[in-house]
């Protein structure tokens, strides 16, 4: 990644984000003016699709920066993390890559960790339980909890987009797919390879996730470890 490429950093949420991630912003902003540009947020309406196309519109139409990192308000960014991205990050070979976030399934008591970095089976998406430790790996989906997309693959997505979507609403959208109902993270991933675009994930650009406590890679460990063991023997 060139040093004048600038990377803007959005995120949708109800008129408030995590004290934490405020914290993680101003330490970027003070250590790393060279790729910082902005922080830009938009309201949820608690239509997350529409939300999410209206912070693409917005960094396209506002700003010149070559990246736009989405991150969730309820979610850390260190500047590990950030650092880790953009070291992953390359407009031609790697121009998506996502952070490792995990999702909570079940209750506090049983809890469930889900890395939301996907492969695809030709009939759905399996999380990738068994990735390797702070590495860069190719992948088939991704949760926008921390995604780092290149501004050539949302125009070029603005570029195919239908009629009915137009320029304004041309990235995201959530709907069924292989007998499947698809959010609008896991669809935009789909489009993406469609259209013959790579991800990638760092899974040392890790972005503890807020539920009702920090959920982040050392509760997710035995389940990986588990499932590492189950390949190999």
């Amino acid at each position: 990644m060139k040093s004048k490429d600038k990377v803007v950093i959005g995120s949708i949420n109800g008129g408030w984000i995590n004290s934490a991630l405020v914290v993680d912003l101003l330490q970027i902003m003070k250590a790393r003016p060279d790729r910082f540009a902005a922080y830009v947020q938009v309201e949820n309406s608690t239509l997350v699709t529409r939300s999410r196309n209206k912070l693409v519109k917005t960094f396209l139409e506002d700003f010149d920066a070559a990246w736009l990192l989405m991150i969730d308000a309820d979610q850390r960014l260190p500047l590990e993390t950030f650092d880790k991205l953009l070291s992953a990050a390359h407009d031609k070979d790697r121009p998506v890559v996502s952070g490792l976030v995990f999702a909570k399934f079940g209750d506090d008591v049983a809890i469930r960790p889900v890395p939301t970095i996907y492969r695809w089976n030709g009939a759905g998406f399996t999380a990738i339980d068994d990735y390797p430790l702070d590495s860069v790996l190719p992948i088939d989906g991704s949760g926008t909890g921390c995604l780092l997309l290149h501004r050539s693959v949302l125009e070029l997505l603005r570029e195919k987009a239908t009629e009915s979507q137009g320029p304004d609403w041309a990235w995201f959208v959530d709907g069924p797919i292989a007998g499947q109902w698809l959010g609008e993270d896991l669809l935009f991933s789909r489009r993406l390879a469609s259209l013959g675009i790579p991800m990638h994930a760092h899974t040392g650009a890790i972005c503890a996730h807020r539920k009702s406590f920090w959920l982040d890679e050392r509760m997710h460990e035995p389940i990986r470890t588990a499932a590492i063991a189950a390949t190999t023997n």
